[in-house]
């Protein structure tokens, strides 16, 4: 693990103390909220949601993307993807990206590549990714499963929930989603920090966060 990452669970360790005080009334070490206590959501859960940790990563991660040129530059898009020519998206701009790397599409002066994964690094504070090695095709690999686990929220506990994440400006963030009694959340990296905050706002088992970038295969 790399120093960077380290420091965000290490904040993260401490929101998860504060949190989980503010959640049940109790005293750093008394543990985060049981899964059956009531859930926080509105005000005071966005103000805690403005404290979730931001890691960054000094260890190349995979990138399982579209490419798109755009702005001057390359966008890394990780989140939905409009299918159109060429496609609409965002996430993170990329540098050190070269086109003539990999095969890609072109229209209007504009090139895009889809099914791309990318070994890159991750500097959270300025949002931008950086090239750390060979693009392969996503075709050619095999990335794990995820596992999305089953919970017992109701509809309108996940669109407040949703609501709370939609008011806290995080480019990393996304987008969440409800998913069998759970809240998935779709973040750039995920190195367990923002789990761990959002075990403490929610409690566990109340979301599920997917991180974009996967260790390298």
């Amino acid at each position: 693990m790399s120093a960077r990452l380290g420091r965000a669970a290490a904040a993260a360790a401490a929101l998860g103390v504060l949190v989980g005080c503010a959640a049940t009334g109790g005293s750093p070490g008394s543990g985060s909220a049981a899964p059956d206590a009531p859930l926080v959501t509105g005000p005071e859960a966005q103000a805690l949601l403005a404290g979730l940790p931001e890691p960054s990563t000094d260890d190349p991660a995979l990138a399982p993307a579209t490419l798109l040129e755009r702005d001057g530059g390359t966008v890394l898009c990780l989140g939905a993807v409009a299918e159109s020519a060429p496609p609409q998206c965002d996430g993170p701009m990329l540098e050190g990206w070269d086109w003539s790397t990999i095969e890609h599409q072109e229209t209007g002066g504009v090139r895009w590549a889809q099914g791309v994964g990318v070994p890159v690094t991750y500097d959270a504070g300025s949002g931008v990714a950086t090239v750390a090695g060979e693009p392969v095709s996503l075709a050619s690999i095999t990335m794990p499963a995820i596992e999305y686990p089953s919970g017992d929220l109701d509809e309108a506990q996940l669109a407040a929930m949703q609501a709370d994440l939609a008011a806290v400006p995080r480019a990393d963030v996304l987008g969440a989603t409800g998913l069998d009694g759970v809240l998935v959340v779709d973040v750039v990296l995920d190195d367990g920090s923002i789990q761990a905050a959002l075990d403490a706002i929610y409690g566990p088992g109340r979301t599920f966060v997917v991180s974009a970038l996967r260790a390298t295969p």
